[in-house]
């Protein structure tokens, strides 16, 4: 049985699915130029790691439809689904164990993501496809408005 944490923050949300396995935190998002253009900060972190970049994305990028997708999509899916940015700093990739779960990979480039030469770094979170997922679609909703 999973016991993820969906903790709301200040500024952001954080997700662990169990202690010690991984976390992530999106946070700090601000408009710079009161447009589409919204900035970000993504951290990784895992058993002694731990990776920040910033991100740059758009509203039209639909990262909380994207999530809605999936949280909609809670009985499964074939395959991998996608996300990325704008400037390919923040990607999260998600698949479905079709036992009632959802696997989300959050893979962060710096410190140019679009740069081939980019580092790259990932976690891992599991949350249940319903419920949980719902819950981050809402804190997505948050974080971005």
């Amino acid at each position: 049985m999973l016991f993820p944490v969906l903790r709301q923050l200040n500024d952001g949300v954080e997700i662990t699915a169990e202690a010690g396995l991984g976390s992530v935190r999106l946070h700090s998002a601000e408009r710079p130029w009161n447009d589409e253009v919204l900035d970000l900060r993504c951290e990784l972190a895992d058993d002694g790691v731990r990776a920040v970049t910033s991100v740059r994305t758009l509203n039209v990028d639909r990262i909380v439809s994207w999530a809605a997708d999936l949280a909609e999509s809670y009985e499964g899916w074939d395959g991998l689904r996608a996300w990325e940015s704008l400037e390919h700093d923040l990607r999260i990739d998600a698949t479905h164990d079709r036992r009632g779960h959802v696997n989300l990979r959050f893979v962060i480039r710096g410190p140019r993501g679009y740069d081939p030469s980019a580092w790259e770094a990932s976690v891992m979170v599991t949350l249940d496809a319903g419920e949980d997922m719902r819950r981050l679609v809402a804190e997505l909703g948050d974080l971005v408005s």
